[in-house]
């Protein structure tokens, strides 16, 4: 299955909506999904460590619609947390994780 990565950039003040809406996101992206799995994320902060402003996931999945399903149903997603989102088709080179075979 290849490898997607999101990029999501918070809507400017949007701690509110990250703080609220955190513990439903956090349960949902660890859950099963049919055809597409989390393998890494995290929030993206300022330099300074905080605030959050954005948040990048590493997605397995069977295809790019798959990966759509999963970020629609996202919490952050339904709240409008973001005022851009990026989804990249990626090659995982250095340090992919083992898949079994």
């Amino acid at each position: 299955m290849p490898y997607f990565i999101f990029h999501g950039h918070d809507i400017e003040n949007g701690a509110a909506i990250r703080a609220e809406t955190r513990p439903e996101h956090q349960v949902y992206i660890r859950a099963q999904h049919e055809g597409c799995s989390l393998v890494a994320g995290g929030p993206l902060t300022a330099d300074s460590g905080t605030p959050m402003i954005g948040t990048l996931l590493i997605l397995d999945a069977e295809d790019r619609a798959a990966v759509e399903r999963f970020l629609a149903g996202d919490p952050y997603a339904k709240a409008g947390l973001f005022t851009k989102t990026e989804l990249l088709h990626w090659q995982w080179g250095f340090g992919a994780p083992q898949k079994p075979e």
